[in-house]
């Protein structure tokens, strides 16, 4: 679990990426999972006091249909024509005054019209360059505005809505916010057994998110009460009983794990590519590579799941690349050119491999078996790759194999059964009458 002040700076890192990407289209909006009282806001107004800038906090659970996205009102314009416009939500009204400020400050000229009038934001000055916003950040000539979502998941059904809108488009009623606003949004762990009342997200809202879960720490938090002046008897009988910092009850956790998609990919491709250039908001300390390196693995194992994080941090350090299937079948029944490599692979390339081949299988086994003497050196060649894995790799194809069929509902296993050693089938947990087709093939 990740304490509270590993997710500022993950968070941060997360949040400063969006302000060098060129990627218009994605956003990276935390989402911060984590008990109630943990210190969810307090760290983000920690983060825009370290940015200089200010922390605007909304309180999903109170509001409204219609507060945030504003409400309507009448007017006539110059001709006489009656119109109507949007009342802006506080939050929005503080942007835009200060959108306007710093428009101005660069030698615009703002006239009285609004900014939410039309589809086109007149002053937000998102034309500018990467290296051009951040030295607006450096230089304090911009203060970066973080709007903050608190209980996101326990707002009534129409302002939830509205909510996650705002979120993933970062827009509202056609005003679209200028670069330097940053979103994040906070939850209550939200799960079957949890016993918050929660909305729940569906796995296509949480995959635009980058899902941060936040725990309790008693080190911490015995920190921030000396800083805080909280009684020392309180802070001696915690140091104490660390366990009765925070309930341990299970119903209020998140147990959810993230999963890698496309979209995750390209997240992590735009927080790995901006590291480097947001080094100057960070401390020496958190600059050093050992934090950094804990750093992007963090955030990369919160977005794709810690399997897919694990093997790709694994294959940027490993010499060997996995072996594809086509190169496998290409060589002889000796596997002369496949061997060594295979030798030479990590536990986790051999893994990557197995994978590659389980899919390469799924979709070409019925037309490799179409050619006799082709299929038979195929099996040959994948006895030989099963025999060259470890004990635990070599287990775990095989019950890959033995939970797949092919694309034409066959059962992979009863098709390659003569490919695997006695003993692993033995391990398996087939039916009957495969494994008897198998004992009878011996």
């Amino acid at each position: 679990m990740i304490t509270i002040e590993e997710a500022k700076r993950l968070v941060k890192r997360a949040l400063l990426s969006n302000i060098v990407s060129e990627k218009r289209n994605l956003a990276i909006t935390p989402l911060i999972s984590g008990k109630h009282g943990i210190g969810k806001s307090a760290m983000m107004k920690s983060i825009a006091e370290e940015l200089g800038g200010v922390c605007i906090t909304v309180e999903g659970g109170t509001l409204k249909e219609g507060e945030i996205t504003g409400l309507p009102y009448q007017y006539r314009d110059e001709n006489g024509s009656t119109k109507f416009r949007f009342l802006p939500y506080y939050a929005v009204e503080r942007v835009q005054n200060e959108e306007k400020r710093i428009f101005e400050a660069a030698g615009g000229t703002a006239d009285g019209s609004s900014a939410l009038e039309g589809g086109e934001n007149r002053w937000a000055r998102n034309f500018l360059t990467p290296q051009e916003r951040l030295d607006a950040l450096k230089s304090g000539a911009v203060r970066p505005v973080i709007i903050f979502i608190d209980e996101i998941n326990r707002t009534e059904n129409t302002v939830y809505k509205e909510l996650m809108n705002i979120l993933l488009t970062r827009s509202v009623n056609g005003y679209q916010f200028p670069w330097w606003v940053l979103f994040v949004g906070a939850m209550n762990p939200s799960t079957q057994n949890s016993i918050y009342a929660t909305n729940e997200m569906d796995p296509a809202q949480l995959d635009r998110f980058l899902k941060i879960k936040v725990g309790e720490n008693a080190s911490q938090w015995l920190k921030y009460g000396r800083a805080a002046g909280i009684s020392p008897d309180i802070l001696r009988f915690i140091k104490e009983n660390p366990k009765c910092l925070s309930s341990s009850s299970r119903d209020l956790e998140d147990e959810e794990k993230p999963t890698p998609s496309p979209r995750g990919w390209d997240m992590v491709d735009t927080l790995l590519k901006s590291e480097p250039m947001l080094r100057c908001f960070f401390t020496e300390k958190e600059n050093t590579p050992k934090i950094v390196e804990k750093d992007m693995k963090a955030l990369v194992s919160a977005k794709l799941g810690s399997s897919a994080s694990t093997m790709f941090f694994a294959s940027l350090v490993s010499q060997a690349r996995a072996l594809a299937p086509e190169e496998l079948f290409a060589d002889d029944a000796g596997l002369t050119k496949s061997m060594p490599l295979l030798e030479r692979m990590s536990a986790a390339k051999k893994v990557q491999t197995c994978d590659l081949l389980l899919a390469y299988l799924k979709e070409n086994l019925e037309f490799m078996m179409l050619n006799r003497e082709q299929f038979a050196v195929a099996k040959e060649q994948l006895a030989l790759l099963v025999r060259a894995l470890d004990s635990s790799t070599r287990l775990l194809f095989a019950q890959n194999i033995a939970a797949v069929s092919t694309d034409d509902g066959n059962s992979m296993i009863e098709l390659l059964f003569d490919v695997f050693e006695s003993d692993l089938i033995g391990m398996l947990d087939l039916s009957d009458q495969t494994r008897r087709l198998i004992e009878e093939s011996k």
